[in-house]
């Protein structure tokens, strides 16, 4: 089994080697010239670094195979390349083919993990399904949880802004209202629009975490660890990893830093709205039928 002894430390090596190997020939089908400026040794640890954050949930939880890799290429999708598309909507970046031929094969690199992850971490047994999860999910909505939901998008929305008007190093303003309005101020879109586009974001990245909580039963600081550090390396870790060689060491730390700060806090944010360290509700849950 890849779940026990060196397993725990060969299943996301291989990981790895799949993200590499899938990135790496999909730039090369794309744009060959794009190809030769990766390397594939950061490649390769990003991806390794990922089956590390992902192994956790995927191990711990008595996932369904179908359920599995459904649900993690929903997840490393939505805080991977959709994340980097809003980011770039937010801050005014050209929607180029460079910037797209470096994106598709990040959806085909998340496409892969969320199913060698399945694959190659297993867990011991399989007995949630997508049926099951939609009648958790059936039960828990309420208001309450929809006001928790867009709490939740709206403290997204001001940690995004505070860490990177913050500690962004491409801003000159010596005051921080100045570079707030700079920021808002950056073409194309409204102050408006950049607002509700990070309050949606947060909301759809709390959406995407909330079905972990209806399975994942522990203690409050063991979730902010395990969640927060799969969503801060799936989000800004690997990609920053991935790219090591072509970001420059001050904007890369920046990068890292504001990303490891935004994401724990905005976990603890979910944790606090949703997570449950009852571990007697465990039994409850699981005497449902799946």
């Amino acid at each position: 089994m890849l779940s026990y002894g060196l397993g725990k430390y060969v299943a996301p090596t291989a990981l790895g080697a799949g993200y590499a190997i899938v990135k790496m020939l999909s730039l090369r089908a794309l744009d060959p010239e794009l190809a030769i400026a990766q390397e594939f040794t950061y490649q390769f640890l990003a991806g390794v670094l990922l089956g590390f954050a992902l192994r956790p949930v995927r191990n711990m939880i008595y996932w369904k195979w179908t359920t599995s890799i459904a649900y993690f290429s929903i997840f490393l999708l939505i805080f991977g390349p959709f994340g980097q598309i809003i980011k770039r909507f937010v801050w005014g970046g050209p929607l180029d083919n460079k910037f797209w031929m470096l994106l598709i094969p990040e959806f085909m690199a998340a496409l892969t993990v969320g199913i060698l992850a399945t694959i190659l971490i297993p867990s011991k047994q399989q007995v949630i399904g997508l049926n099951f999860l939609r009648r958790r999910l059936q039960k828990e909505i309420s208001i309450s949880v929809l006001v928790k939901l867009l709490g939740c998008g709206f403290f997204y929305t001001l940690l995004f802004l505070i860490f990177q008007i913050t500690f962004n190093e491409s801003f000159s303003e010596p005051f921080w209202i100045e570079r707030l309005e700079k920021f808002l101020e950056l073409p194309p879109l409204s102050v408006v629009s950049k607002i509700f586009l990070l309050w949606g974001q947060g909301i759809l990245n709390a959406l995407v975490i909330l079905p972990l909580f209806l399975v994942f039963f522990r203690d409050k600081i063991e979730l902010i660890v395990v969640f927060g550090s799969l969503t801060f390396v799936v989000s800004e870790f690997s990609p920053a990893f991935a790219n090591f060689n072509l970001i420059e060491p001050l904007m890369l730390i920046d990068q890292v830093f504001i990303g490891f700060c935004q994401q724990y806090l905005f976990v603890g944010c979910t944790v606090f709205c949703f997570g449950r360290n009852v571990f007697n509700k465990a039994e409850q849950v699981f005497r449902e039928k799946p």
